[in-house]
Order: C-alpha cells, then structure tokens, then sequence
C-alpha cells in the first residue's frame, strides 16, 4: 500500500472513531440529564388490594422527543417471572419531568417477594422490593354501589347511587373522603341507541355531602398524614352510606336507555397506627358496579 494512501485511511479511520465516541458522549451526557425514579407507598400490600407504584423522571433539561417512549416497568415476580411493561406519560407535557402511578392492571397476583425497578432513557433505578401477603381484611370490609330506584317496577330507573360501607373487620374503620389524588369516581355511560360510549370523572362537589368542603390534593396518605386528610370514621359493626351525584358528569336524555358503570378506589385504614398489622394501611379497594336502566 502506498503511503499517501494508508495515511488518508488511517485519517478516515480516526474520523469515524472520533464521531462514534462523540456520538457516544453526547448521548452519555444526553441521558445523564434524565434520572428515573421509582416509590412504593409502602412495603407490605394485601393480597387483592389495587397495588400502585409510583415511577417517573426528573429532567434537567427538555426530553427529547425520541425518549418519551422509553420508560420500562421491571417487575420480578415470586415464582421468578418477569413484568416488562413499557411506560409512556399520560398527563402533562412529555418534554419535561414527570411522574405517574403504575399498576398490575387485571394480572393475577400471589403472596411472596417482588422486586421492582423503573429504567428511563436506558438508565435504572436501584431495585425496590415489597410483599405482597394474603389478609382477611379485604374480605371484612363491605363496601359496594348501591344504584337508587326512583320508580315502581322490576327495572331500574336510576337517578343516583349510593356507595355503601359496612365494617366487619371489628376495629375502627377510616375511610378517605373525596379528593385524594387517585380516588376519583368515575362513570361509564354507554348509550343503547343511537349507540355512544363515554368515560368521565364524577366532579368531586357531586361526591360531597352538605357542609363538607372540598379538600385539597394529595398523592399519597399514609400514618403520618392521615390526620391532616378528612376521614369517614365507621365503627366496628356500623356502616355508612355516600350519596354520589353521577348526572353531575353526565347530560343523559329522558326515555334513553343506558348501561353505566361507576368505580373508585377507596383508601382505607383499618385500627389504630400501633397494631401489628398497621404497615399494610393504607389498603386501596377497588369498588365498581354495572346498571343498565332507562332515565
């Protein structure tokens, strides 16, 4: 090989290297920008609550666009199978920092250790692990939609409901008034004909009953903060009943025909911050029903 030659590959060669390592660094300090995050709410969860994860990204910088796609939820389950699920920001602009709740959706769980992480931009959060043990609780506390009949007959004609809690559990019960992030009520209203299907949030002022006022959001509540959130206290033995106002979220028309399912999730503190069992609380039980009626 001549030697103008080998200069001019060995030139070209140092070129490409010298691109690829910057290339390289660039994204290296690209990413560094981005740190994933990942929090539990606790360490214990009862077998058949809705268990929520909380995962995310700070940003010093703006995200671009080609990462926003890039959140994964590794899940490391008791039997040694895995969870991968791919995360994307639901709310707010995808170009900054966020943070949102993650779950197991309609999985079927079992009792024993699972270890999590969150990975962001190629980068991972140190793994977190938690338990999940069976608890009789859940089973101890009733709580479900009562639709109300406003006429005579054997259908439903349905111009409110109730969400009916009853404690069995032979301790105190707080339950979380409305207003705490994540316990919203929501509707689905499926219309028969003409066919139209929508999904909407019950507006927390139809949740409320006279004389209570709207409280302000929290993340999360825990023992620490329980006391600053207003609670529904139901006795060991008692019940209470919650007029939730849905036609506040809804315009439904007379004489139509309707299928509509309402859900919330209910945060729940059973007994006192010193019993044994006390690191499960709060416990997040899913309530939902279906009624189809005419207005």
């Amino acid at each position: 090989m001549q030697p103008s030659r080998a200069i001019a590959l060995s030139v070209a060669g140092s070129a490409v290297i010298a691109a690829y390592i910057g290339a390289t660094v660039g994204f290296s300090q690209q990413t560094a920008a981005f740190s994933p995050i990942l929090e539990l709410e606790k360490t214990v969860f009862a077998l058949g609550e809705s268990i929520r994860l909380w995962n995310g990204v700070t940003a010093q910088t703006d995200i671009p666009e080609s990462l926003w796609a890039s959140g994964v939820m590794h899940i490391v389950c008791p039997d040694g199978s895995r969870i991968d699920d791919r995360v994307s920001v639901r709310d707010g602009n995808p170009a900054h920092g966020w943070k949102g709740g993650w779950g197991f959706g309609e999985r079927r769980l079992s009792p024993g250790r699972y270890i999590a992480s969150f990975e962001f931009a190629g980068r991972r959060t140190p793994d977190r692990s938690f338990e999940i043990i069976a608890s009789p609780l859940i089973q101890q506390i009733d709580a479900h939609w009562v639709f109300s009949d406003s006429k005579s007959g054997g259908d439903i004609h349905a111009r409110g409901v109730l969400l009916h809690l009853e404690n069995k559990t032979g301790r105190v019960l707080h339950i979380a008034k409305p207003g705490l992030s994540g316990n919203e009520v929501w509707i689905n209203v499926k219309a028969i004909q003409p066919a139209a299907n929508d999904t909407t949030f019950v507006p927390e002022s139809a949740r409320l009953e006279a004389g209570e006022i709207a409280s302000y959001v929290l993340d999360t509540l825990n023992w620490d903060n329980q006391p600053q959130w207003p609670m529904i206290t139901v006795p060991a033995g008692g019940f209470t009943d919650r007029d939730v106002r849905f036609q506040a979220a809804y315009t439904f028309v007379d004489r139509r025909e309707y299928e509509v399912t309402i859900g919330a999730i209910l945060t729940v503190f059973v007994g006192e911050r010193g019993d044994p069992d006390s690191p499960i609380f709060p416990l997040r039980i899913l309530v939902s029903a279906t009624a189809r009626f005419r207005w």
